[in-house]
Formats: structure tokens, sequence, C-alpha cells
């Protein structure tokens, strides 16, 4: 899919689903386990519930993750960005309903590449299954040396993107279920891990940890209920709403002790003090 096709596919989301979480993910339970991911990646990185600090979300859609990032993170002053002006106008319904001051969440609308709607550096820059819309390695590479220039020395990058080897894996315990391989959307491009982890080291962005952090999950939601289910993904089945609890406990006490089978992963970079 094309560049501007991709971004007339996420306004019509936009515009249909409003400040819902549908705007920017099929499924609820996938969204839980992102943010507790987020949470932790955070809690890493901010060693107390009032340590101040500059966050900047690339890709904020309608602002469901600074929204909650924000709850559990009362000093931090949270900026979202995101290329859709109906996702931005959502953020905003969203952070004024939940009663938050914008000089706290603001939100934004601006492009990864450019990020000109910002001012400064950031002490933590995240995405959440933003960069996966860039057509090709290289508008990818692209993107994260403009986010790479937004990151004060020292600080962090958290990524939970969509990988090409894990999905692969996947697929291949789909198959020994009987069941065909899938295929990402059409307007996704899953990362190449071969091409993005050595661009990440090359920026200066140090992978400290890549975190399997849905892999039961992803297993119960797109292998195992398929298996019993005639080949259908059910999103609402019960099965993959236990395993995202048992995920979420389990990825708690053992961040990656599932393996590394879900088709989003969590890259946890730091910035070298002199990039």
């Amino acid at each position: 899919m094309e560049p501007e096709d991709i971004k007339n596919h996420w306004r019509d989301w936009s515009v249909t689903h409003g400040t819902s979480l549908r705007a920017t993910t099929k499924t609820p339970t996938a969204k839980e386990m992102e943010i507790d991911a987020l949470t932790r990646a955070f809690r890493r990185i901010v060693d107390a519930p009032e340590a101040t600090g500059r966050v900047l979300e690339v890709g904020c859609g309608n602002g469901q993750n600074c929204l909650r990032l924000a709850g559990v993170f009362p000093a931090l002053n949270f900026t979202g960005v995101d290329y859709i002006g109906e996702m931005v106008a959502a953020a905003m319904a969203v952070r004024d309903a939940a009663g938050i001051d914008a000089s706290r969440l603001d939100f934004h609308e601006d492009d990864a590449m450019v990020l000109g709607a910002v001012d400064g550096q950031f002490d933590i820059v995240f995405t959440d299954r933003c960069l996966i819309n860039f057509n090709t390695d290289d508008l990818q590479k692209q993107a994260i040396s403009t986010i790479a220039e937004r990151i004060v020395p020292g600080g962090h990058l958290i990524m939970i993107e969509n990988s090409q080897q894990t999905y692969g894996r996947q697929n291949r315990a789909r198959e020994l279920l009987g069941l065909e391989p899938r295929s990402p959307a059409e307007f996704n491009h899953f990362f190449d891990e071969e091409v993005i982890l050595p661009h990440l080291e090359e920026l200066g962005l140090h992978v400290l940890d890549i975190e399997d952090f849905l892999s039961l999950h992803d297993l119960a939601l797109y292998v195992l209920v398929p298996a019993i289910n005639g080949g259908v993904v059910d999103y609402d089945h019960p099965l993959v709403e236990a395993a995202m609890r048992l995920n979420i406990g389990l990825s708690n006490t053992m961040p990656d002790g599932l393996g590394a089978l879900g088709q989003n992963r969590l890259y946890f970079c730091r910035k070298s003090a002199g990039a």
C-alpha cells in the first residue's frame, strides 16, 4: 500500500471510531498488554513516581497510551504527535474528558519524518505500532534517525513494533496445527531486525533488551483459538482474555519466559551519552 493510502486508512479509522480504542487496535487484550509492557519499561527508567522528565510518543493515535501512562507517572510531562489530524483531535478530547491539563499532556499533528511541531529533546521517546506504517526498510530507518535526534544523550527509546522474525515463528506454530500462515495487513511493513537493529547501533541507540511480552496471548489468539474454531480468529474468545491475564502476571516475574512467538516486541534502547 502506498504512503498516502496508508494515511487515508488511518484517517478513515479515526473518523469512524473517534475516541474509542478501536481507532488503533482490534483487540483490547493486546492493548492492555502493551500498556503493561510500557509501564514496566518506564519503571526501569523512572525510579520514583515523583521523578520528572519529558516524554514524547511518536504516533500517539487517539491518546490512549499517553493518558494511561500519565496516570501512572504523574510527574512526567507527556507530548503525543500523530500525522492524522483527526487522531490528534480525538486525543485532545480523551485528555479533556479525563480532566488533565494540556501543560502535562499535549498533542500535536506532526510527521515522524519531521517532528517539527515539538521543541527540544526528550528523556523518553516511545512508539507503539507506529513505524510499521512506513512501507519500506529505508523509510523506517529515516524515521528512527529523526526520532534519535529528539532523545537527550543518555535518554531512552522504547518501541513496540511488529517483527518479521517473531511473526514467522508464530506462523510456523500455526502450520504445526494445520493452519495456513497469516499475512500482515497491507498497510503494515513489519520490522526486519537484520536491518533495523544495526541501524539503531549506528545512531548510538544501544538495544539493552528486547522483550517478547505477549507470546502466550498471541499463541492463544492466532494459533490455539483458530485451531479449535475452524481457522477463525476470535478476539472476544474467553481463552484470549485468560491468556492475557496469565501473560501479564508471568511477565511481571519472568519476562521472556514464554518464548519469542508474539508478533509485537518491545525494544528497549538507551542513547549514548556522547551521541
